[in-house]
């Protein structure tokens, strides 16, 4: 009985598995080079751009995120009426930590 050959793809996968190469680890290697290679281009952010990021709407940023300390601590406004940013990188991980550990 003549089986049939596995495919290069999977022959190339499971060289990869052997060797301790998962796509967990691409993918989280991949996500690291994207992440240091923005970090250099982006600065600060103001609430339109969070509002993407995050898809919530800018009344509930304003009521649940933007008013934690943890947040505010990395808010700049020029002047009174001045528009608001804050700094990009810790306020990008505190909003990930407040969603993934504070919220069920």
């Amino acid at each position: 009985m003549i089986g049939t050959a596995p495919s290069e793809s999977t022959v190339i996968k499971t060289l990869f598995e052997m060797s301790g190469i998962t796509k967990e680890k691409i993918t989280s290697e991949l996500r690291e080079l994207i992440s240091e290679t923005a970090r250099h281009e982006i600065l600060f952010w103001d609430i339109e751009d969070i509002m993407r990021a995050t898809t919530f709407k800018k009344t509930f940023l304003e009521e649940h995120i933007l008013c934690d300390p943890r947040i505010k601590q990395y808010e700049r406004q020029r002047g009174f009426k001045g528009k608001r940013v804050w700094l990009y990188e810790p306020t990008a991980k505190t909003i990930k930590n407040i969603i993934m550990n504070e919220w069920n």
